[in-house]
């Protein structure tokens, strides 16, 4: 970086030159068998994404209003079942978006 900004943006000087001695490094490309290309390999799947889980809050809410709609319609069941299938709805919509 140019040591002018860097003065009008207030940074001090050594704080210049560490950034000026970073701006002028280049990457290296990594070879296939390197050490440092397995490591940044497992990083990758160590990076998955985790299954996204439906809060106990959200099922709950979600189960309130699947056994109210049961109980106005006369269908037979559970709070146990409405449950289930909050958690199932819920768990749908979370793999879809």
């Amino acid at each position: 970086m140019n040591r002018k900004i860097l003065k009008n943006m207030n940074v001090k000087s050594s704080e210049a030159a560490a950034l000026t001695s970073l701006s002028g490094k280049k990457s290296i490309p990594r070879k296939a068998g390197s050490p440092s290309a397995k490591t940044a390999a497992s990083k990758d799947k160590a990076s998955r994404p985790i299954e996204a889980r439906p809060s106990n809050e959200q099922v709950a809410l979600r189960a309130y209003f699947i056994g109210e709609r049961r109980r106005n319609l006369g269908i037979p069941g559970d709070e146990t079942s409405d449950w289930v299938e909050a958690e199932r709805e819920i768990s749908e919509e979370l793999k879809a978006g």
